[in-house]
């Protein structure tokens, strides 16, 4: 396998960095914070598979920069600032500049919520590609602020020694945070292969910013691609062998078994997904995660994922599935969303606002994506899509969908009224 990034000239060598990304950098200061991150990786792993994860979206938003090494993910979010830094677990944080105080979000509180999005995803890569590491040792991955050069994190604000995962860090500290981190497992390069794959991210040139294809990296090797989908093969290729050839059933009964039995749980698995017929919560997070990004296209913040908003959602959306129906407001029971939401773990004070949507061919594959590409394309829908909500979900069940947005402007349990937030599509 070969490796990027072994430019001398640029000061990176040694083994060299490989570059992955879920959307292109946006910002010229986060391509100027990834280069001078690179150097500093470069010649602290000489020897060693780094890879440079960019711009992956997750259910809160999006994160920055993900370092892969043998020692474990670490995940840095790029701040274009340079001065003295002021932030605790709780408030607002201040950088104190030559240009004069800014204020920012709570980075602690934004970098445990990226951990824990990151965190998820990696439990279900783990499952799947490397069980040996368990899922206790996920919790030591570390989600760090980085700012720029000769800015300084006065001591005492946070006590590190109890929160082991938060760093603020610069180009003048992060190489020696580097040596001390430990993981307690090593990150083989087809373990950070299995990553970027189900990540879904693209490699590409950090110089030339074009798309690299490896042949054979990523893809499925072999006739049938991966051992996944060989034994799921195998089996079927075995069934369907016993049932038109009768003389061979002795013969296959005993190979079945073996086969059976180590390919069981991907054939039940495969089956689940193609039989489910309502949202999971991680297809609701995806969902979201897509939603944030056409919302801070449009200049809005992102919304948090709150669990009590997707069982909500999804009780919604079976709603109108059972009473066919399209509207905020059950016909016949005269339940909404907001008459229903404290049975759900919302307060009274909390507002939530829905949209509605319905296809008639029932369940699909990523119907979730597809209620807000049909919203966004009418004005009342994109208006209430784009509201000022701190949090949302989205559920489906058969062809039905309902998204639930938190609104912190109204409060009350009113139910909604008009046909703004609806669809049915054919």
């Amino acid at each position: 396998m070969s490796y990027y990034w072994k430019n001398t000239g640029s000061g990176i060598a040694g083994m060299g960095i490989r570059f992955f990304r879920g959307q292109k950098t946006k910002f010229e200061h986060e391509h100027h914070q990834l280069k001078e991150i690179a150097r500093i990786i470069a010649k602290e792993f000489p020897d060693e598979p780094v890879y440079l994860l960019t711009n992956i979206l997750v259910a809160n938003g999006e994160l920055d920069c993900v370092v892969l090494t043998r020692h474990g993910p670490l995940i840095l979010d790029l701040k274009a600032y340079s001065g003295t830094i002021h932030g605790s677990e709780n408030g607002k944080w201040q950088v104190e500049t030559r240009d004069g105080v800014h204020t920012l979000p709570n980075l602690f509180i934004q970098s445990k919520i990226h951990r824990q999005d990151f965190i998820d995803k990696m439990i279900t890569i783990c499952r799947t590609h490397f069980p040996h590491i368990g899922e206790i040792n996920l919790k030591k991955i570390g989600s760090w602020v980085y700012f720029c050069k000769e800015s300084v994190y006065p001591a005492g604000q946070i006590d590190f020694r109890r929160v082991k995962w938060f760093r603020v860090v610069t180009a003048e500290s992060l190489p020696e945070k580097l040596r001390f981190t430990d993981a307690g497992y090593t990150l083989r390069p087809e373990d950070m292969d299995a990553i970027v794959l189900d990540l879904h991210l693209q490699e590409y040139s950090f110089f030339t910013d074009k798309e690299i294809n490896r042949s054979g990296t990523g893809k499925p090797k072999g006739m049938f691609g991966t051992t996944r989908r060989k034994i799921l093969v195998a089996v079927i290729i075995i069934i369907v062998l016993a049932l038109i050839i009768p003389g061979m059933n002795l013969v296959v009964t005993d190979t079945a078994t073996g086969a059976m039995s180590a390919g069981g749980s991907l054939l039940q698995s495969v089956s689940k997904d193609t039989l489910k017929s309502s949202s999971r919560p991680s297809d609701s997070s995806d969902a979201l995660a897509y939603l944030n990004v056409i919302r801070e296209q449009n200049g809005k913040n992102p919304l948090y994922f709150d669990e009590r908003l997707y069982n909500l959602s999804l009780v919604r959306a079976k709603d109108m599935q059972q009473y066919q129906y399209l509207a905020y407001v059950n016909p016949w029971t005269g339940t909404c969303a907001n008459s229903l939401k404290t049975r759900y773990g919302l307060s009274v004070d909390e507002n939530v606002v829905e949209s509605a949507y319905g296809q008639w061919n029932g369940y699909t594959r990523g119907i979730e994506r597809q209620a807000f590409d049909s919203w966004m394309k009418e004005s009342g829908n994109k208006k209430q899509l784009l509201g000022n909500y701190s949090a949302g979900s989205i559920s489906c069940s058969g062809g039905y969908c309902s998204f639930l947005g938190l609104n912190n402007d109204q409060t009350g349990n009113e139910c909604q009224t008009g046909p703004s937030g609806m669809n049915m599509t054919s």
